[in-house]
């Protein structure tokens, strides 16, 4: 009798043990926005894009907005995972976001959600050749050290953004018309945010996820040139 209370006791203890492992591998979330330094929407190459838009029916004819489809927020950082939520697409003819970010040395998928037939091409990326991707079809970069890249698309001119390679990235989110990001599932930790705007990185914070809640982040506002 007395071996088998002391078995339970240990059970127990494994128990507990188990309990602290998986409290200690938990990821929360990080909430932010992004102010400042909008593009000028009257530029030939967005009015192209625009209006190509619109007569293809991807867009209503309204007045176009600055809606921060090129703006990109990034998290860099110590972690060996792959990265979270860095997945990339044409979307209503065109590529969202279009600053794109992948980890140096590994590849990267942009997918066609398009009811258009699209072909990447990326400036200066050796090894990589344009080819047609219809509806449903996915494009595969490899990605060195280096960059940034200029993107576009040889079939559809208005198409244009850039690829970014960074080191230790961890985690994506797209930025919404609201100037508003999502970073989900992500183990705390220190970590630099870096928001990306085409070939520039446009902010950049020092922050700590805690553990056991969500992080809420002051607005970071953009600035023109590259932030020292």
């Amino acid at each position: 009798m007395g071996e088998r209370k002391h078995w339970i006791s240990f059970g127990a203890v494994c128990a507990s043990i188990a309990f602290v492992a998986l409290g200690a591998a938990s990821a929360e979330s990080i909430e932010g926005s992004v102010r400042g330094s909008s593009l000028d929407t009257s530029s030939d190459s967005n009015q192209k894009n625009y209006y190509w838009k619109v007569w293809n029916g991807a867009l209503p004819e309204q007045r176009e907005i600055d809606d921060h489809g090129d703006v990109i927020a990034v998290l860099t950082g110590k972690f060996t995972g792959p990265p979270i939520g860095c997945k990339f697409a044409f979307r209503g003819g065109g590529l969202s976001p279009s600053t794109i970010v992948a980890r140096s040395g590994t590849t990267i998928r942009v997918e066609n959600r398009d009811a258009f037939t699209h072909e990447l091409s990326v400036e200066g990326l050796a090894g990589f050749t344009p080819l047609e991707a219809g509806p449903g079809k996915a494009r595969v970069i490899n990605v060195p050290a280096g960059g940034p890249w200029e993107l576009g698309d040889q079939i559809y001119g208005h198409i244009e953004g850039y690829l970014h390679s960074m080191r230790e990235l961890v985690a994506c989110s797209a930025v919404d018309a609201n100037g508003k990001f999502t970073f989900e599932d992500v183990p705390p930790g220190p970590y630099s945010l870096r928001i990306l705007r085409g070939s520039k990185q446009v902010a950049s914070r020092r922050i700590t996820l805690p553990s056991g809640r969500a992080l809420q982040i002051d607005p970071l506002t953009m600035r023109n040139g590259r932030e020292k």
